[in-house]
């Protein structure tokens, strides 16, 4: 009796010890793994019901400088018969050396209860691997490279691309309507209220004095001067006498203007300006300081002058409008008188 009661303790401790075993475990699929190629590495940690197991996050992409971290699987917690706590996890795992490499050992922390401040770690054995390139075949024979298949587009695919050119033809068309309406002023019956409109001989007069203050060729901008001096004289003359002066060249200017029959001296000031203007932008003629300062007095005097002769000849057609009236009038008289 005694001995069969000494037995069942012995057996109970037996088991009490074994129960308290903490076992851990580092497997992969295979120790021959090819280079670039991903395999698996199976952790586990077995510890008795009740203990705490803090386990290893894997923060960092690599397990070793010659091994990366693909992905994490899942950590799982299971039972055994005897009570205790199984933690598994799978990482996926991959390298790019050749030759023996080795999965070092994985630290797996435990405790006897979460509230033990004493953690302890057990730890898998390394694991040698040898790592090889892909076989290639030598003996048979090459295949031409195939061109990715072309997948149709999907509405899925294209919808951004449409949303994206639409809110950007709305946007354009507020900014285009913004602008005409601060350009546009309305009164409360809607009628346009128009701002006050330069002549052109005033507003050709306040450029040139503008161009001139700029005093771009005296900093050796030579061609934004003459480009700027033709520009005022090409809108002051399609202003003031109706020629599409802006559209039109050098020559061309010239011609269209000689039916209003300036004087030569008035007509060679421009055209001396507007040819030298030409060999500075198109030539690269570097116009003399003489030249520069020439052609600002010229193109003053131009305008003045050109416009003192419209307006003489304004005067004129209306003394001749008035005259004409006159002599009908007078002519009619001495029809009166002779018929008496």
């Amino acid at each position: 009796m005694k001995k069969t009661i000494l037995f069942l303790i012995l057996a109970l401790v037996t088991l009490g010890l074994k129960a308290q075993n903490v076992e851990v475990e580092g497997k992969v699929n295979s120790t021959d793994v090819q280079v670039g190629k991903p395999f698996t590495l199976d952790l586990s940690l077995k510890v008795p019901y009740g203990w705490f197991v803090e386990w290893n996050d894997f923060t960092q992409d690599t397990l070793s400088e010659q091994i990366d971290i693909l992905r994490r699987g899942d950590v799982e917690r299971t039972a055994d018969a005897d009570s205790n706590v199984i933690v598994k996890q799978q990482l996926t795992l991959m390298t790019f050396d050749t030759g023996q490499i080795q999965v070092p050992a994985v630290g797996l922390t435990y405790a006897k209860s979460f509230d033990d401040p004493m953690r302890l770690k057990a730890f898998t054995e390394p694991i040698d691997l040898h790592a090889t390139t892909m076989v290639v075949d030598t003996l048979q024979p090459y295949k031409p490279i195939v061109e990715p298949l072309a997948a149709p587009v999907t509405m899925k695919e294209v919808f951004p691309w449409l949303l994206a050119v639409l809110l950007a033809i709305l946007a354009g068309l507020g900014i285009w309507f913004f602008v005409k309406r601060r350009k546009t002023r309305v009164d409360e019956d809607g009628n346009i209220i128009r701002g006050p409109v330069i002549p052109p001989y005033d507003k050709a007069l306040g450029d040139l004095e503008n161009l001139k203050q700029q005093k771009l060729w005296q900093s050796g901008k030579v061609k934004e001067y003459f480009s700027s001096l033709t520009d005022i004289a090409r809108e002051y003359i399609e202003g003031q006498f109706g020629v599409n002066a802006v559209e039109m060249t050098t020559d061309d200017i010239l011609e269209e203007i000689k039916p209003l029959r300036f004087s030569p001296e008035v007509y060679n000031k421009l055209k001396d300006t507007m040819e030298v203007a030409d060999l500075v932008k198109f030539a690269k003629y570097s116009a003399s300081n003489l030249e520069s300062d020439t052609a600002m007095s010229n193109m003053t005097e131009f305008v003045n002058e050109s416009y003192a002769h419209y307006q003489k000849t304004l005067s004129l057609s209306a003394s001749s409008q008035t005259e004409q009236p006159d002599r009908e009038t007078r002519s009619a008289t001495m029809e009166e008188v002779k018929d008496a």
